[in-house]
């Protein structure tokens, strides 16, 4: 039996909307939706030429969007560390015992694993069905792989790992690494950071100015 073709999900160039392939038409190299078109053709026939039209997602947008991602984690966060965590160091720093070094550690461990299983069921279903997290659907970007497909799991988890674990999860390394990451940001075209040049990812704009 032979099995229907799945469609193929782009993003378009100029609004950094997601389609079907059909939906899309193909100009001088770009993918661009129905609604894109006419004023992308005007710009074609105007300059000769087709330009990208994709802007990109700069530092202090990203930022903005990591701190709402932080503070909507923080809501399901606290509550479980005050639940769990908080009694459990509580017993161990008993006044006038010395306190329990083992039990406070295994609570430290506890509650960075917690926070990385959170970011990790938070951000990779996120990234991979709508493209971004809630922070950045907050501040209007989305993340797009270079092409303008949309993000596999593959991609998804392996950006996550990258930026939360690798650049900033890593004690005394995350310093050096973010601040790399930043510079790379700032001064590249196409605003990519670390994790965008190893995931081959970008992060645009939802609506593009016309």
């Amino acid at each position: 039996m032979l099995e229907a073709p799945t469609q193929t999900n782009l993003a378009c160039s100029q609004c950094g909307r997601t389609f079907s392939r059909s939906d899309l038409v193909q100009i001088a190299g770009n993918w661009v939706c129905g609604s894109c078109k006419p004023a992308f053709l005007s710009r074609v026939v105007a300059g000769g030429a087709a330009v990208s039209q994709r802007h990109y997602g700069g530092f202090w947008m990203r930022v903005a969007a990591r701190i709402i991602d932080g503070l909507a984690l923080s809501v399901v966060f606290l509550p479980l560390f005050f639940y769990f965590a908080f009694p459990t160091f509580r017993a161990a720093m008993v006044p006038g015992r010395p306190p329990q070094l083992g039990a406070i550690m295994r609570i430290e461990v506890g509650i960075v694993l917690l926070f990385f299983v959170l970011w990790l069921i938070y951000e990779v279903p996120m990234l991979r069905y709508w493209g971004a997290t809630l922070g950045k659907m907050a501040c209007g970007i989305k993340v797009i792989r270079s092409d303008g497909r949309s993000l596999g799991w593959g991609v998804s988890v392996g950006r996550y790992f990258m930026y939360d674990v690798v650049t900033a999860g890593i004690p005394y390394v995350n310093t050096v690494l973010t601040i790399i990451s930043s510079i790379m940001l700032g001064v590249d075209a196409e605003k990519r950071a670390l994790h965008d040049r190893v995931c081959d990812t970008r992060v645009i704009y939802k609506r593009s100015a016309a």
